[in-house]
């Protein structure tokens, strides 16, 4: 799933300045997922004030053109001179009379469906600045989650805590596993971790004793939850939809750290993978979970 670690060069005060990066990145990202936020909702804004205008202008331009449409009839069939009654002759003035009473209105209709397409296409170059401005912010938290888990991974590498052994680990939610650790997980290559099939709208618990590295959101994996413990190992929880857990917290094994997603008919995959010394290993070394038969995500 991760990017390989570097491998280790350093000391174990390199281990702590890392590891102290890692912290002032996970600020950032927290900030970076605030700026994303904001930049959603105004495009959002953007195209909801696009979509009401247009249909506005989609509403006058159609009244306009009804009544052109009535007027030019006045002056496509006028009454003969000579040959019309006194009421006929009396209905051409009148129209005629209406023609140039309602020229300036018109015109100042015509004006103001101008004025209102010209501010839709502003509207659509907000749009467009507000969508690159997303995924240029995207783009930069993607980065920046990337780098938090190869610092933390690289910390890991060069000063791993001497006699420390991962514990057992609690089943983070109730489910079956569909993919196995190392098998070929199609478009993505060997599975890095395994699989777990969930019920919709599941809590997730923290699998052990550990600390928050990383909360946030990384494309193509939903939000992700990555879990420290014992300084060697890495726990990654992947697919959440909610994570009540923030970077630098203590979490107790079994406590709720977040919730999957509700996908109504389909049923959400929680993704689970196990980190020693920035290396994936088989959870199943650890973790005790139920396997369907039939592996299919």
């Amino acid at each position: 799933m991760l990017a390989a670690p570097a491998p280790a060069r350093q000391t174990p005060q390199s281990a702590a300045r890392l590891r102290a990066e890692a912290a002032d990145l996970s600020v950032e990202a927290a900030k970076d997922g605030l700026d994303i936020a904001a930049q959603r909702q105004r495009l959002a804004q953007l195209a909801g004030r696009e979509g009401a205008m247009t249909r506005d202008l989609g509403t006058a331009r159609a009244r306009l053109s009804r009544l052109l449409g009535a007027l030019q009839l006045f002056r496509r069939d006028p009454p003969p001179a000579l040959l019309v009654r006194s009421s006929d002759a009396r209905d051409a003035v009148r129209a005629a009379i209406l023609i140039r009473a309602m020229t300036p209105e018109l015109q100042a209709r015509s004006q103001a469906l101008a004025s209102r397409t010209r501010e839709i296409s502003g509207l659509r170059r907000q749009a467009a600045a507000a969508s690159e401005d997303l995924f240029t912010a995207e783009s930069r938290a993607a980065e920046r989650r990337n780098r938090i888990v190869n610092v933390l991974s690289e910390a890991a590498v060069i000063a791993p805590p001497q006699g420390e052994a991962m514990p057992p680990l609690l089943p983070p939610a109730k489910g079956t596993v569909t993919r196995k650790f190392g098998e070929d997980d199609g478009p993505l290559g060997r599975a890095d971790g395994v699989f777990l099939r969930t019920a919709n709208g599941s809590a997730v618990a923290s699998p052990a004793n550990a600390t928050v590295a990383f909360a946030g959101p990384v494309k193509g994996w939903g939000l992700v939850l990555i879990l420290r413990v014992n300084g060697a190992y890495h726990l990654v929880l992947a697919g959440l939809e909610q994570i009540s857990a923030s970077p630098g917290q203590s979490v107790a094994a079994g406590t709720p750290v977040g919730r999957m997603p509700d996908r109504g008919k389909s049923t959400p995959d929680l993704y689970i993978e196990v980190r020693q010394n920035g290396v994936p290993a088989d959870p199943g070394r650890w973790l005790s979970l139920p396997t369907q038969k039939t592996a299919s995500r």
